[in-house]
Order: structure tokens, then C-alpha cells, then sequence
């Protein structure tokens, strides 16, 4: 089972804000500097106060090369070792950032991302909800046939971490969830690669339309090279 690691991943510190929109609806943040471990990777925190309410959020955003992979593989699961806090639910979602690099700007490059609104039916879901985590070890994650597709179609496949119940669904509520990452074990991406179908076609053509073989009947070779 090939496995890849990420080509870029960070944490983006949303603007604290003292209103909900104002935090979530954000389009710029802080990509924090390159570090071993995020304590607060996935955040939605809301802080009530009679003088000023304080708002903030974060979201870690992952980019895997997959220019080599060729064909759908059969199944995926991105691993992340967990870190300190684990309160966050969350899903796995289709990023849009540049390509190999993740900047203050792409706090929102959330594909379908709307602000204001819910959006929990708009975005490109790569996971389903992720409702347990681990601090102390790897939590894996089985992606969706949506990944699965991305994972072969695009050449830079990206993901954004948000936490679903609050930031991805629109709810402002008082509420402090977080879940931490860890990179001192590294991020993975490991997939099952999909059949290629080389039994079947040769060039494109269907074996059924093939006659002949360097002008040997096909009815009288069992395997070409080893393939059935």
C-alpha cells in the first residue's frame, strides 16, 4: 500500500473577533509557522464576556502530491497523530490554496465555501464527521469517493480540517472545542491502488476485438507477460 506525506500542512489562526461572523466569515488569518506539534490545529472557540465577547477559530489545512497516481485507488485513509486536546468534531474538506504553499489568505480556500451560511451541504466532503480522537496515537480516517477521484484528477491534492458543528454549520454558540495534531509523527496519506484493468484492454482495445497477437490466435495464449 503506497503511502505519501504532505508536501505543505499548517495550522491558519483565524482574526479573534467579537462577533461570531466576524471570526468565522474571515477571509485571511495567520499560517502559523512550520512547528512538530499544533495544540489547537481545529478550534471554535467562543468566549462570553460583559465587556467584550472573543471569538476565534482555526483551521489546518494538508497538501499530498499525487501527480503519480494514475488510476482511482480503491480506498484512502489520511492518518494524523493526535496531540493534547481532542474536543474538537470535525471533517475532513476539498481545499483550494496554491499549489505547495499555504498563506494568510487562505483561511477560507474551502471549495464551495459561502460566507454566512451554512455550509455543510456546500463544501466537497473528504471524511465523514470525525467524532473520537486520539492524543496519543494515530486516528485514521477513510476518505470518501470523492477524495478517491480528486486523489487521481488533480496533480495536488488538498484538504482543509474544520470543526463541524460550529464553524462548517453556521452555529454561533459559547462553546470551546479544540483538537491537536502532531507532526512529530508524520501526517500520511495511504491508499490502496485501483485495477488497471491490463488483462482486460491492451492500448484501449477490448480483448474481445483482438484476433491475433503477433498473427498467433488469442484463443491460444493463455497469459501475455505473466497477465491473465
Amino acid at each position: 500500500m503506497p503511502v505519501l506525506n504532505p508536501t505543505v500542512s499548517t495550522q491558519i489562526t483565524g482574526t479573534t473577533s467579537p462577533t461570531f461572523a466576524g471570526a468565522r466569515d474571515a477571509t485571511s488569518g495567520t499560517a502559523v509557522a512550520a512547528s512538530t506539534r499544533y495544540a489547537t490545529a481545529i478550534q471554535y472557540q467562543f468566549l462570553a464576556s460583559a465587556r467584550a465577547n472573543q471569538i476565534s477559530i482555526n483551521r489546518y489545512f494538508i497538501e499530498f502530491d499525487t501527480s503519480d497516481i494514475s488510476v482511482t485507488p480503491a480506498d484512502a485513509e489520511l492518518s494524523l497523530y493526535g496531540f493534547t486536546n481532542g474536543g474538537a468534531d470535525f471533517f475532513a474538506v476539498k481545499a483550494t490554496f496554491s499549489d505547495g504553499t499555504i498563506a494568510n489568505g487562505d483561511f477560507d480556500a474551502i471549495d464551495g465555501w459561502s460566507a454566512g451560511s451554512d455550509n455543510s451541504s456546500n463544501v466537497t466532503k473528504y471524511s465523514s464527521e470525525v467524532t473520537s480522537w486520539s492524543t496519543g496515537g494515530y486516528n485514521n480516517i477513510t476518505l470518501t469517493s470523492d477524495a478517491l477521484s480528486d486523489m487521481v484528477s488533480e496533480d495536488n491534492f488538498k484538504i482543509c480540517l474544520i470543526q463541524s458543528g460550529n464553524d462548517l454549520a453556521n452555529v454561533d454558540a459559547v462553546a470551546v472545542v479544540q483538537t491537536g495534531i502532531s507532526n512529530t509523527n508524520s501526517l500520511r496519506l495511504s491508499y490502496t491502488e485501483g485495477a488497471t484493468g491490463f488483462g482486460h484492454k491492451t492500448i484501449g482495445v477490448a480483448a474481445g476485438s483482438i484476433g491475433k497477437i503477433n498473427a498467433v490466435a488469442t484463443a491460444n495464449i493463455g497469459k501475455v507477460i505473466g497477465v491473465d
